[in-house]
């Protein structure tokens, strides 16, 4: 009695004859896998190897597969007569002489069911095609392991000849009775349901081919697709039609197809469902593309494509003032910053939203009052010898003195000239020009004698108050003056702010 040890050390060295009936009758039809365990059980039966209860679980093993796809096999194979179970539990088997099986058909009784079952096949193909003999036994396999109705499974032969052709593969129909299988249809009734969807959508994603200039029978899973397509996201054959515009850009497949309408599907809300509203959606969509492009150039960012991400904070950046607003922002970022980035438009038009400015127009105007008043600060610090000054707070000192106190431009001037050689030369100014405006001073004679008086009261107190030992007085103090915050005019963000002051 051999063992497992001594029969497989032959096994390596031996041989297995396989008659070619097998070849010829049976592997054409059967699943891949059913063959790989048909083989090599064989192997094992001829090699001598026992028949115990381990062999099966190391089968599985051997051959990479789950140990009840091996048991599914097995049952295959069984049913197809070229095994006998000779034990249940555990389950054995004796493989059967190919020879022997096929000498035998006629004369071995077959089960009533099966035999009407393999008549109804037969019939579905009439003398178009010749059936294997396994092919029979695997469409009766789809009764026995999915438990679906012997009516079902024929009519489902009879939905893959009117759709895949007389000559369609029992492999391809056996993932349709699975599919079945998994959704639960079990009536006659269902299945037809089923298989009018089915055949609906064979002659829309042939269409759709033809479309895209490919005269052959859709794929399954090109029929899923034209299911999800049509059904789950609702889109009409018009508009599935129209997206195919967009399959010139890459390979027009059904894959790039459904990129695209899944792109429209999440743009529109799933809104745009007709060849109409879907030829609107792509021209906007083109129309946008084109804009977050012109966007990136001006900030010098390169970007391979345009994602659904990019445009979505797009809309974001654009959703208040629009595009022409965006590009302002855009425009001032690369004028005004060294880093040009989204980030910093956003920093933008959000420093202009809290200013109340929600326009491209208001933004301009306020820019341009701001180009204005900057020049004015640099104009009086050249009076005052010094440089640079335009910041925001110093612009909202300047419109102080002009709009609130309404002093005159000759007055603003002389306190500049008047604040030469001081070290704070904005603080200064906002001294004098404020001890002038509570003085009711109304032009330049009367502001130089107030001045003048002012000097000369501060000379005089200093000859009669000796100072205090290490201290000394300087004109800046007499004044009368009050706290000053540069971050008062602060309203913006502060980065933004920074970027501004270099103006």
């Amino acid at each position: 009695m051999p063992t497992f040890e001594t029969a497989r050390s032959g096994l390596l060295w031996g041989a297995t004859a396989v008659p070619n009936a097998f070849f010829c009758e049976y592997m054409p039809s059967a699943p891949e896998n059913h063959v790989k365990v048909y083989l090599y059980g064989l192997m094992c039966a001829h090699g001598g190897l026992p028949d115990e209860e381990g062999l099966l679980d190391e089968m599985a093993q051997n051959l990479h597969m789950e140990r009840e796809e091996v048991d599914r096999a097995m049952r295959y194979w069984e049913r197809c007569r070229l095994v006998e179970r000779i034990s249940d539990t555990p389950p054995r088997y004796r493989f059967v002489s190919v020879q022997q099986v096929m000498l035998q058909r006629q004369q071995v009784p077959r089960d009533e069911e099966y035999e009407a079952f393999a008549q109804a096949v037969y019939a579905a193909f009439g003398d178009r095609r010749k059936l294997h003999g396994g092919e029979t036994v695997l469409a009766y396999e789809w009764v026995e392991q999915f438990k679906l109705p012997p009516e079902v499974v024929v009519m489902l032969i009879q939905h893959m000849i009117a759709t895949r052709g007389v000559h369609f593969s029992f492999k391809e129909a056996q993932k349709v009775a699975m599919e079945l299988c998994e959704q639960h249809i079990f009536t006659l009734e269902e299945a037809e349901a089923v298989f009018s969807r089915s055949e609906a959508a064979m002659k829309g994603a042939r269409k759709i081919l033809n479309h895209l200039g490919m005269r052959r029978n859709p794929s399954m899973d090109e029929m899923d697709l034209y299911l999800k397509w049509t059904t789950e996201w609702g889109f009409e054959p018009s508009a599935i039609r129209e997206a195919c515009r967009e399959t010139t850009k890459g390979s027009p497949t059904f894959g790039y197809l459904d990129k695209v309408l899944q792109g429209l599907y999440n743009r529109t809300g799933g809104r745009a469902t007709s060849g109409e509203k879907v030829h609107t959606a792509l021209e906007e969509s083109k129309a946008e593309t084109a804009q977050i492009r012109e966007l990136l150039q001006t900030l010098g960012i390169s970007f391979a494509t345009v994602d659904d991400g990019l445009r979505l904070e797009y809309r974001e950046l654009s959703a208040q003032g629009g595009h022409e607003l965006v590009m302002l922002a855009a425009r001032e970022v690369v004028k005004r910053t060294r880093t040009h980035t989204l980030d910093k438009v956003r920093q933008f038009l959000d420093g202009w939203r809290k200013l109340g400015l929600t326009s491209a127009d208001e933004v301009q105007t306020y820019l341009a009052g701001v180009e204005a008043l900057n020049g004015q600060l640099r104009s009086l610090m050249e009076l005052a010898g010094a440089s640079g000054g335009a910041t925001q707070a110093n612009r909202a000192l300047l419109t102080k003195w002009q709009t609130e106190w309404r002093l005159s431009p000759e007055l603003i001037r002389l306190a500049a000239e008047l604040s030469r050689g001081k070290k704070e030369v904005i603080r200064y100014m906002d001294a004098l020009l404020e001890g002038w405006h509570a003085e009711n001073v109304a032009n330049v004679e009367e502001a130089r004698a107030a001045h003048e008086r002012h000097l000369a009261k501060l000379q005089q107190k200093d000859q009669t108050r000796p100072a205090a030992p290490g201290t000394r007085r300087v004109i800046e103090q007499q004044y009368q003056q009050r706290a000053y915050d540069a971050n008062e005019f602060d309203e913006i963000p502060e980065d933004q702010l920074e970027e501004m002051k270099r103006l």
